[in-house]
């Protein structure tokens, strides 16, 4: 069976937009597991926590990890799937003590999110939609790697190949971000595969 089927064809209908900020351009890839439009199916979120499960290396993890915003159902969904409770990064600080505050550069935005609940000798599965530039990724690992918590596994669904993502946080943080599935922009279109 192709739990990731849902995923696969949501994807090849995806719809891809130029996002414009400032002095640079950057093609975002609009669909239910990157962007939330439209809904997400139910089936997909399955499909997405069973082959996760499956990829990532749970054994003996204190908690999944998942940034806001698109990352947030990929979490929840594993969370349920393994029984790990989940701990979102959010975009607003809620001033506690103990809160880290990362500071992100993607390819389309500069901003601050925030973490909390986290203690050293943590150990944690980091887990997000979509790995592209890398900035979101690398900017958390590298976050919880300086307060002394593991990144056990990592993981996305999609990794988009040619913006040098997996190669940027594995050469500057040395953690492997594990991918079910790569997509590329040829020609406006969101070409899939599996490797």
């Amino acid at each position: 069976m192709d739990w990731l089927k849902e995923v696969k064809e949501d994807l090849k209908k995806a719809r891809v937009v130029e996002i414009k900020q400032r002095d640079r351009s950057y093609d975002y890839i609009v669909n239910p597991l990157s962007s939330g439009v439209p809904e997400i199916p139910s089936q997909a979120l399955w499909g997405c926590a069973y082959e996760m499960a499956r990829m990532l290396d749970i054994e003996g993890a204190d908690k999944i990890m998942a940034p806001e915003a698109m990352g947030f159902h990929i979490g929840a969904a594993l969370s349920m799937v393994t029984g790990l409770p989940l701990l979102m990064i959010r975009k607003r600080p809620y001033l506690l003590e103990g809160e880290v505050t990362i500071r992100k550069k993607t390819g389309y935005e500069d901003s601050v999110m925030y973490i909390n609940s986290v203690r050293e000798g943590d150990k944690i599965v980091l887990v997000d939609s979509i790995l592209a530039t890398g900035g979101t990724l690398l900017s958390i690992i590298q976050a919880l790697q300086s307060h002394g918590v593991s990144v056990q596994d990592a993981g996305v669904v999609v990794t988009r190949k040619g913006l040098g993502g997996f190669e940027r946080v594995l050469a500057d943080t040395g953690v492997k971000i594990k991918t079910l599935l790569y997509v590329e922009i040829v020609n406006g279109e969101v070409l899939v595969t599996e490797k």
